[in-house]
């Protein structure tokens, strides 16, 4: 796992091979939480596999995600209530958004139907259904890559995988209980 967790931070300097590389991590995730055995020689070929669908994850996060953060930065120095609602209302898309991209690689990977528009349906149905549970896995999850990119020592020692198993464990859980209910 931990050559696993150095394998995504390097691949995440090039930019291009970043998105692909995080969907990996989520698939050998993945295989870890069914007891599947895996090989290093498994990464390249999945890299390939995954490499335009992440790009088609990852644009949306790039234009939605820098919006919010650029509204952010350009707009820091406005004063008033307005400012402080519209900030207030960046802030909460930029949470659901990011809660919405935690579980959005375990539902890709166990969907029939691989496509964009409905993990991300499904992460939204997951978010309404278990709110709390997924608000606060998304805080612990930020403030795990907060301290992880702070200290550079956890993130290299499994920090991404830690979370791309909570995600995982939060998803089969969540279908578990809907198959057992329906």
């Amino acid at each position: 796992m931990i050559l696993l967790n150095i394998l995504w931070v390097v691949l995440q300097v090039p930019l291009v091979t970043g998105p692909a590389a995080t969907a990996v991590l989520y698939a050998i995730a993945r295989k870890i939480y069914d007891d599947e055995v895996w090989e290093l020689q498994e990464l390249w070929p999945l890299l390939r596999l995954l490499f335009w669908p992440a790009w088609r994850w990852a644009l949306p996060n790039l234009l939605l995600g820098g919006a919010l953060i650029w509204n952010f930065y350009t707009f820091q120095e406005a004063q008033g209530g307005a400012w402080v609602a519209l900030r207030l209302a960046w802030g909460v898309l930029l949470l659901l958004w990011f809660i919405l991209n935690f579980f959005f690689w375990p539902f890709w990977l166990a969907q029939e139907e691989q496509s964009l528009r409905l993990a991300y349906a499904n992460s939204g149905r997951f978010l309404l259904r278990h709110g709390w549970a997924a608000l606060f896995l998304a805080v612990v999850g930020g403030l795990v890559l907060a301290v992880s990119a702070w200290t550079a020592v956890p993130l290299s020692a499994g920090a991404v995988c830690w979370l791309a198993l909570v995600g995982e464990t939060a998803v089969r859980r969540s279908l578990a209980s809907a198959q057992h209910e329906a």
